[in-house]
């Protein structure tokens, strides 16, 4: 089927166009080329008009014989290219014809009849230019219509031959490829006649093309199925993957999340259709630090990760997540892969082991090492303290007589009563045995007196205790040393140093009372 786009009929209009416009002025110009000629024409056979009757025209002037003059003009005027005419001779008109009305036309001398170098008049012709101009129309227009009826079965005989050679196998050769299913192995046969042509190498270039295509489709259809082999594993790792993982786009949409993250977003009674961080801000902790962990690997394009402190809504328990944040670029923008680990128990445990390791079972009071931590710090940043060194008196009679349960229980009573006599920022200690110490920063001398009477007071307030079924009262008292930082030491081992002699001295003096170091 040939449609208004085909190539023939394109071909067709522009040889049809093209041929009209070369028929027109080819035309034209052929018209006036025929037209001309005739016209020229037309002259040449009036002047062998006027050349054939001179001589007799010559005689009617010589005998000035109008009769023979009339009789010559008849003969002149039956030719349709003469219109009128009349014969002259040196003294008079001697004839004219009856349509001469005094027009120019062409003259030619009448010569002696015996004397060849003398005239006797002259013979005007009047071409009939209305005859002669449409005989040359006419003719110049059946030679146009002539050459117009050569064009025309030319350019039908072109178009045909057009189809048939080049139009028609092209047309096999389209609807060969489109019977073709892309990447098969069928290919396109050459037109009748056509294997060596042009359009033979056509086919063979179209081949050409089909086989690359075919490896090419051959060569999507393995990695399609490797694609699609490791995107099952990727997904079977993704969603089985232990730990809680989540797609996330730079909304905060939540893409993906897989079984893990699912079974925590659960736990913390929250939802993955809410936009992340949004949906952990009400249980979080510190609601800064997450807020900064998102932002700081967003804008800085590098992994960020953070343990941060959360509330379960369900249980109200505290919940330590450890989420790590890959920001990762793609075709559809910023995508966050966020990674949370759970780890609370772990948590847990190093909080167990740093109140194991800093702190006393008995007294729940720091013990040395948790005390030199703290001591150290305020060392290294130069904060001004006083050092209480607080030993107690009477206290191995109580072991050895009531025993070490009476022992543990007036330690522990000690312990309470030197916490009520300093303020939360201080530092109360089990320094070892029945030694403690108390560290208060930043105080004044007045201050720290009336803190040291207080825990000397504090110090020698009885115990009630249960034994055999008797209430009994115990009773110790405490000799405490004071050293002070820088003042009196700039290192924790001299300090220590100090603040014992000054215990020392109260021990050997009046015990139960408190002093200075001093130098």
């Amino acid at each position: 089927m040939i449609n208004k786009s085909s190539l023939i009929i394109r071909l067709t209009i522009a040889l049809a166009l093209s041929s009209f416009l070369f028929g027109v002025i080819y035309s034209k110009l052929y018209y006036k080329s025929v037209y001309a000629d005739e016209l020229a024409r037309s002259k040449t056979t009036i002047e062998q008009i006027g050349q054939t009757v001179s001589t007799t025209a010559s005689i009617a002037a010589y005998l000035e014989d109008a009769d023979l003059a009339i009789e010559v003009l008849n003969g002149l005027i039956s030719n349709d290219v003469i219109l009128a005419a009349k014969i002259d001779t040196d003294t008079q008109t001697l004839a004219k014809s009856l349509l001469y009305k005094g027009q120019p036309g062409n003259q030619f001398v009448l010569s002696h009849p015996f004397i060849p170098t003398a005239n006797v008049g002259v013979i005007l012709l009047v071409p009939n230019e209305v005859f002669i101009r449409q005989q040359a129309s006419s003719i110049a227009s059946d030679s146009v219509e002539t050459l117009v009826l050569l064009i025309i079965p030319m350019l039908i005989l072109f178009v045909s031959l057009a189809y048939i050679m080049i139009t028609r196998p092209m047309g096999v050769l389209f609807k060969q490829l489109l019977e073709i299913p892309p990447g098969e192995s069928q290919r396109l046969r050459s037109p009748a006649n056509h294997k060596e042509s042009e359009i033979g190498q056509v086919t063979k270039s179209i081949n050409h093309l089909l086989d690359k295509t075919q490896s090419l489709f051959n060569q999507e259809r393995e990695l399609r199925k490797a694609i699609s082999v490791l995107e099952q594993r990727f997904r079977l790792m993704f969603e089985r993957a232990s730990t809680p993982t989540l797609l996330v786009k730079s909304s905060g949409l939540i893409e993906l999340a897989n079984d893990a993250a699912q079974d925590l977003l659960v736990g913390l009674n929250v939802s993955a259709e809410e936009t992340f961080p949004e949906c952990l801000m009400p249980l979080c902790k510190s609601p800064d630090s997450l807020d900064s962990l998102i932002n700081d690997a967003t804008n800085q394009g590098q992994v960020k990760q953070m343990e941060i402190e959360f509330e379960s809504a369900l249980t109200h328990l505290p919940v330590w997540l450890n989420i790590v944040i890959i920001p990762t670029e793609s075709e559809e923008g910023l995508y966050l892969q966020i990674f949370i680990n759970d780890v609370s128990y772990r948590r847990n445990m190093i909080n167990e082991l740093k109140q194991k390791a800093q702190f006393d079972p008995l007294t729940n009071l720091n013990n040395r090492y948790g005390a030199e931590l703290k001591l150290r710090f305020w060392l290294d940043n130069q904060i001004p303290f006083a050092l209480l060194l607080v030993d107690l008196d009477k206290f191995k009679p109580i072991n050895d007589i009531y025993g070490h349960n009476a022992g543990d229980e007036m330690l522990k009573h000690i312990a309470a009563n030197l916490k009520e006599c300093v303020r939360n920022d201080d530092l109360v200690a089990r320094w070892g045995g029945d030694e403690f110490i108390v560290a208060v920063p930043h105080i004044a001398k007045d201050g720290l007196q009336k803190i040291a009477s207080h825990l000397v007071a504090k110090t020698a307030m009885p115990m009630p205790y249960e034994k055999d079924n008797q209430s009994l009262e115990l009773k110790v008292s405490a000799s405490i040393g004071i050293a002070c930082y820088p003042d009196h030491a700039e290192t924790l081992h001299e300090l220590i140093e100090k603040a014992d002699n000054a215990m020392y001295s109260v021990k050997l003096a009046t015990k139960n009372d408190f002093a200075f170091y001093h130098l």
